[in-house]
C-alpha cells in the first residue's frame, strides 16, 4: 500500500479520498490530513451554514473526517513548522498533496519530501494563480467557457510548478461564484487518479507552464471590495461585478442614504441609456415590483436584495428618485 498525506480543507478533501476507494484496488490510501486551526475555519463554516441551501453536497466540514473515514486529522497553524514536518514523517508518505492548504510550502518542507509534494489547483494555470478564482473568473468574463483544473508539482513559487495532469470543465453562463465553485470542485474526483497514472509512466514528462501568460489575483473581501460604483462600470461590467460578489457571499453592496443594501440578483437591460449624472438613481419599477436603476447604457433591474444577510422586499426599502451610492 502507498501512503498519502493531505494538506488542506473542504469538499476537495472528501472527493480526493473517495476517488481512491476504487483506484487500483485500494493501492493508495490517505493516512493523515493536516488542516489549519479550527478558529480559522469558522468564517467558512458559518457561510456554509448560512447558505446551506445552495452549497448542498459541496458543504463539507473537514473536522468530520475522522468519524466519516477513520483518518486522523491534525491542526497546524503552519505546516512548515518542524513539529508538523516531523509528524508527517511518522506516516512515511509516498506523496503529500495540497488541497487548499493555507500555507505556502517553503524550501525546508519541500527538501524533506523531495519529489513527493504536489498541489491540486482547480483553476487554469498559469492564468489563475492564487485564490478567489471563482469571483475573478466571473469578473474577467469567463462565463460559458471551457477551463481546467490541474495537479502540479510544488516549487518555491506560488502555483508555478510543472503540471502533472489536467481535468476540463465548462463554466456555466451567468454563473455565480457558488456555481463556479461546484464545477471546479468536481475536478477533485478525477485529478488524483489521473496524476497517479501519469506519475507511474516511465516516460512521463510534466508540462512546463508558460510564464508569459501568468497572472496572480489577490483574495477578495466582499465587505470591502464589493462596494458598487454605478458610474464606474459599463452595464455588463457592473452585472459581472454583482454576480462575482453574490452567492455564496453576502453580495455587492451600495447605500441609499445611510442604509447598506446588498444586491444578490440583477439583470442589465441595454436601453437608450441616460446622462452620466443620472447613474445610480432609482427611476422606475416593473410589473413584478423589481426596481430600475439608471446606467449610462441602460438600466440595472434589481431582482433580489438583502439587508444584514436577510432577504427584504424592494418596495419596503427603495424609493423612486433616490440615488444609490
Amino acid at each position: 500500500m502507498k501512503k498519502i498525506v493531505l494538506l488542506g480543507h473542504g469538499i476537495g478533501i472528501k472527493y480526493v479520498i473517495d476517488s481512491l476507494t476504487t483506484y487500483k484496488n485500494g493501492e493508495y490510501k490517505v493516512v493523515a490530513v493536516i488542516t489549519h486551526p479550527f478558529e480559522l475555519h469558522k468564517e467558512d463554516l458559518e457561510m456554509m451554514e448560512t447558505r446551506k441551501d445552495i452549497y448542498g453536497d459541496c458543504a463539507y466540514n473537514v473536522f468530520n473526517l475522522t468519524s466519516d473515514y477513520g483518518i486522523p486529522l491534525f491542526e497546524s497553524s503552519d505546516v512548515n513548522e518542524p513539529e508538523t514536518i516531523e509528524n508527517i514523517k511518522k506516516f512515511e508518505p509516498d506523496y503529500i498533496i495540497s488541497i487548499g492548504c493555507r500555507n505556502i510550502l517553503k524550501k525546508d518542507f519541500l527538501n524533506n519530501f523531495e519529489k513527493k509534494v504536489f498541489n491540486i489547483h482547480t483553476a487554469p494555470l498559469p492564468e489563475y494563480r492564487g485564490a478567489a478564482n471563482d469571483s475573478w473568473m466571473i469578473l474577467n468574463g469567463l462565463w460559458d467557457t471551457e477551463q481546467f483544473g490541474c495537479a502540479h508539482f510544488i516549487d518555491s513559487g506560488i502555483d508555478t510548478g510543472d503540471i502533472i495532469a489536467k481535468s476540463y470543465y465548462k463554466i456555466p453562463n451567468l454563473a455565480y461564484p457558488i456555481d463556479v465553485f461546484k464545477t471546479r470542485m468536481n475536478t477533485y474526483k478525477y485529478l488524483l487518479p489521473l496524476s497517479l497514472n501519469n506519475l507511474n509512466k516511465k516516460d512521463f514528462k510534466p508540462e512546463k507552464q508558460e510564464f508569459q501568460k501568468s497572472t496572480f489575483f489577490p483574495r477578495l473581501k466582499t465587505s470591502i471590495d464589493g462596494k458598487i460604483d454605478f458610474s464606474k462600470y459599463t452595464g455588463n461590467e457592473l452585472l459581472r461585478f454583482i454576480y462575482a460578489f453574490s452567492y455564496p457571499y453576502e453580495g455587492a453592496h451600495c447605500f441609499m442614504e445611510n442604509l447598506k443594501i446588498n444586491i444578490l440578483e440583477a439583470e442589465f437591460i441595454q436601453d437608450k441609456g441616460f446622462h452620466t449624472f443620472t447613474t445610480g438613481i432609482i427611476f422606475g419599477k416593473d410589473e413584478n415590483k423589481n426596481y430600475k436603476v439608471a446606467l449610462k447604457e441602460g438600466y440595472l433591474l434589481i431582482k433580489k436584495i438583502e439587508i444584514d444577510k436577510k432577504p427584504v422586499l424592494q418596495n419596503k426599502i427603495f424609493k423612486l428618485g433616490k440615488r444609490l451610492t
